[in-house]
């Protein structure tokens, strides 16, 4: 007998259950208050973020009213058994407040620093200052940030001038200027730089000044003073947490923003502007600053990354570390992520291009982490990505482990707008994308969003239009009825996740002080994430480690194998690269791709990559200068494989957690491909117990076992499938495993007939009368292109006199795009995809009412008449005929198998 599962797997804790943003483009009343947040507890959903979006205007904002409602919203969530986190902030870009960080503070604004370079004795400029960052946001975005919807330059500063030769040698060839400086506004978006004559300077030499100015009109902040933070908190945190009447366990901050400005005299490392305090630079302090803009010398990198490491740590300081002491000082939580460049991809800097984050409060995403109680992290879109695997990584650093995920989508996948998302998102897709973001390191995922409404028809403005602020509004999809299993589902694989120590045999080192000396131009990014997803593709565990974390992680005896460099051209302790040749002599393996540094040459005197490819595992290190994504996966394919180890056996992605829980071992696994996969456990023996759990449904089976050999099983996944396996040590050598005492047969039974279902269906949509249906192809073929929702096809089947050791299944081969099955009106399964098999419990002679419930998705209704809306509507209903199946065998449960 099948013994039941442990209650903290089958009803997991809130802390492992989805999360969600609540937006509010408006006020909602008493009513909706009540009714959305009883919704989201049927759902499932753990925790809820009142988030306040630009469609709401600026002025109610924090105003009586809205925290009344806020405050209505957290009493009920609280007695609801729902967590409420305080997001921090009117939309996002954490600390304008919606302007109230700045009002009557201008000194607060956004202040930044620019440089411009021009011929000795010509006058210089700085003009068409602009952010393009801000484009995709439109009017909306500028009237959110801007007062008057536009920045206006102003208080014009000189912080350093100098005079150099064109190629400069060395640091002793720069001239500081002295001589009175004259800086006067040129329009809104620059100004024009005078300066004396000077006979001192050669008149081929060139004159760099570095000029700060005050974005007048910005309610951004200058996060480099710590007042700022200090009077966020002061206009934000204190009514929000006080609104929030204890409810709350923390504060969640969202992508603080800097630094994304430039111009046209723009030149140099750095791709964007930096925040400034207008103080004029000591002469000690000219070489880090022209550095950013050229070559100083042989030390010019070394100035760089040692500036922009002191910018960090001074950004980092006063305004995260001046929040974090105010939430500790009041006994709540402090999380929220940074600016991630990564977003939406594996490279460092492929998600958000235009942006150089080195200027930004991000990078240093293992420094910010130590400010934060819970890590988080953004991810974008419903690719495979990096966001929690780095996410873990910083909160393991840390001390801490796991995080949350934001999981937000955009246009980009479907060639729209960005704003315009994925009402076209499935919910498979959806539930694919948040199981592997589990398996990577997160705790829950925090869904982005849930509406309090979803707007207006026929209405294409970005933003002010709630339909397009970055749908799907879940609530608001037709397959929101799915998403309580989805959400249990969920739960159950984090909270089986949470406990044991991970076999991650592979460090990655993060090239944090490469990114700074090269910025986002380097290979460093790129090569990254060929590493990071090659072996995330393989199922071999690693974890991201940041330059300080060395020492440990390459002691003797050390939980590393394999240490990977990619693109590293130096570190910011030269003491490592030593660590990494003892690493190598003891036996540790090192792969490194791109330029070798300086330091690490000598000591390896290694050869470059053989033309017949990545060296064998017993090589102790190897080197490719330019490799591409298939090198990268042959040298982690050269890789040993842990032990125990569970990978699939083709050459698709083996998304798999493996950790050590006392004696035994805890491991999950996803079939994200759309047919059945066989795969191996290597590791099991004689000795051990194989236990397995489901949690889309803890009282069934996930997996076959097909096969046992002397180090392990072989097994036959479900597409789609996601399995919880124990691996335990028995306590007596030699007995049989409890769970491969008996292996079950793994050949299909023999169908024995198929009878299509064509005709006879009815279609009952939108509350209207049923009406003769095709099922050969969807409702929107069939006079309904604009409806998105529920379409209940019904019709009677009678199932045939045939032998009595026959069992007889519905197939349903063409679902758009899921479903339920109702027999005689009792629930007979879900299906999220197709094909879909679902057992029927009958005997010859019966007659069996079928209603087969569909829900499509939210695109043909809201992108009716939108220019971006795709030329025909999406397929929704059934689509193939289904189909009664019958098969020599027993059928004695109802289940479905999908």
């Amino acid at each position: 007998m099948r013994e039941p599962p442990p209650d903290w797997f089958e009803n997991p804790e809130a802390r492992f259950r989805t999360a969600t943003f609540w937006f509010w483009h408006r006020i909602p009343t008493d009513e909706e208050i009540a009714a959305q947040l009883a919704d989201m507890q049927a759902k499932g959903i753990g925790c809820v973020m009142i988030q306040a979006r630009p469609a709401l205007e600026r002025s109610s904002y924090l105003s009586p009213t809205y925290l009344a409602a806020y405050r209505t919203a957290c009493a009920t969530a609280e007695r609801l058994g729902i967590g409420v986190t305080i997001y921090d902030e009117y939309g996002w870009m954490s600390g304008h407040g919606g302007g109230r960080t700045v009002d009557g503070a201008d000194h607060l604004r956004e202040r930044h620093l620019f440089w411009t370079s021009g011929p000795a004795g010509a006058p210089l400029t700085v003009s068409a200052i602009q952010s393009p960052f801000l484009d995709f946001i439109g009017d909306i975005g500028r009237e959110w940030l801007y007062d008057g919807a536009r920045p206006v330059w102003g208080e014009w500063q000189v912080v350093a001038a100098v005079a150099h030769p064109p190629a400069i040698h060395d640091e002793a060839d720069l001239r500081v200027l002295a001589e009175p400086i004259e800086v006067r506004p040129l329009g809104d978006d620059g100004c024009r730089i005078d300066y004396p004559a000077s006979t001192d300077i050669p008149a081929d030499w060139i004159v760099t000044v570095f000029v700060a100015a005050r974005c007048l009109t910005s309610r951004l902040i200058n996060y480099l003073l710590p007042e700022s933070a200090e009077r966020f908190a002061q206009v934000v945190y204190a009514p929000l947490l006080e609104a929030a009447g204890g409810a709350a366990d923390g504060f969640f901050f969202d992508h603080p923003y800097a630094g994304f400005y430039t111009w046209a005299e723009h030149e140099g490392s750095l791709g964007n502007s930096l925040l400034s305090d207008g103080r004029h630079a000591d002469p000690a302090e000219i070489a880090e600053l022209l550095s950013l803009a050229r070559d100083v010398g042989p030390r010019t990198v070394a100035l760089r990354a040692g500036f922009l490491g002191a910018y960090a740590e001074r950004m980092h300081e006063a305004f995260f570390g001046t929040l974090a002491r105010w939430t500790r000082e009041r006994g709540v939580g402090f999380s929220g992520h940074e600016l991630l460049t990564h977003v939406g991809g594996w490279p460092l800097h492929s998600g958000l291009t235009g942006i150089d984050s080195r200027v930004m409060p991000g990078v240093d995403h293992f420094g910010i982490d130590a400010y934060r109680t819970e890590t988080a992290v953004d991810a974008a879109d419903f690719a495979p990505q990096l966001a929690a695997k780095l996410g873990d990584s910083v909160a393991r650093a840390n001390g801490r482990q796991r995080c949350t995920v934001e999981q937000y989508a955009t246009g980009r996948e479907a060639g729209r707008p960005t704003l315009a998302g994925q009402w076209d998102l499935t919910p498979q897709r959806f539930r694919l994308q948040a199981i592997r973001h589990l398996l990577l390191g997160a705790r829950r995922i925090l869904l982005h969003a849930v509406n309090v409404t979803d707007g207006f028809d026929r209405d294409e403005r970005l933003l002010a239009n709630p339909r397009w602020d970055f749908p799907p509004a879940y609530n608001f999809l037709p397959w929101w009825e799915d998403c309580g299993p989805i959400f249990d589902e969920l739960a159950r694989l984090s909270a089986f996740l949470e406990a044991g120590e991970p076999l991650r045999p592979v460090a990655l080192l993060y090239p944090l002080e490469t990114i700074r000396i090269e910025g986002p131009a380097g290979a460093c990014g790129e090569h990254f994430g060929f590493w990071a997803e090659a072996l995330a593709h393989s199922g071999i565990g690693y974890d991201i480690l940041d330059e300080g974390q060395l020492e440990l992680a390459l002691e003797p005896d050390g939980r590393y194998a394999v240490l990977v460099l990619p693109a590293v051209v130096a570190f910011a302790s030269e003491t490592n690269a030593m660590r990494i040749r003892d690493f190598a002599k003891r036996g540790g393996r090192v792969l490194w791709s791109g330029a070798l540094p300086e330091t690490l040459r000598n000591p390896f005197q290694t050869s470059a990559l053989p033309e017949n490819g990545w060296p064998s595992a017993a090589s102790p290190t190897a080197h490719a200068e330019n490799p591409d994504v298939a090198a990268i996966r042959a040298s982690v394919a050269t890789l040993a494989r842990p032990c125990p180890d569970i990978r699939f056996d083709d050459e698709g992605a083996t998304w798999s957690a493996i950790a050590q829980l006392g004696s035994s071992w805890r491991i999950a696994i996803l079939n994200d491909a759309d047919h059945p996969r066989r795969l191996t456990l290597t590791g099991a023996h004689a000795s051990h117990e194989l236990t397995i759990l489901n949690p889309s449904d803890p009282g069934s089976k996930c997996i076959e076992i097909i096969g046992e050999r002397l180090d392990g099983v072989s097994l036959l996944m479900p597409a789609y499938g996601t399995a919880c396996l124990t691996l335990a040590r028995q306590k007596t050598a030699g007995e049989p495993r409890g769970g491969l005492a008996s292996l079950e047969d793994s050949s299909s039974p023999p169908v024995q007939a198929v009878i299509e279902l064509v005709d006879g269906w009815t279609l009952e949509i939108d509350g209207c009368p049923a009406i003769p249906i095709a099922v050969d192809r969807g409702w929107e073929a069939q006079g309904f292109p604009q409806f998105s929702g529920t379409g209940t096809y019904r019709r009677s089947i009678v199932i045939p006199r045939r032998q009595s050791d026959t069992a007889w299944h519905l197939e349903l081969a063409g679902i758009c795009v899921s479903a339920d099955l109702w027999v005689d009106g009792v629930f007979a399964g879900r299906a999220l995809n197709s094909p879909a098999t679902f057992s029927l419990c009958c005997r010859p002679g019966d007659t069996l009412s079928i209603e087969i419930r569909v829900r499509n998705t939210a695109a043909n209704r809201y992108h009716q008449d939108m220019s971006f809306a795709v030329p025909d509507p999406l397929p929704s209903g059934l689509t193939t005929p289904p189909k009664l199946v019958e098969i020599k065998g027993d059928a004695t449960n109802l289940r479905m198998r999908s």
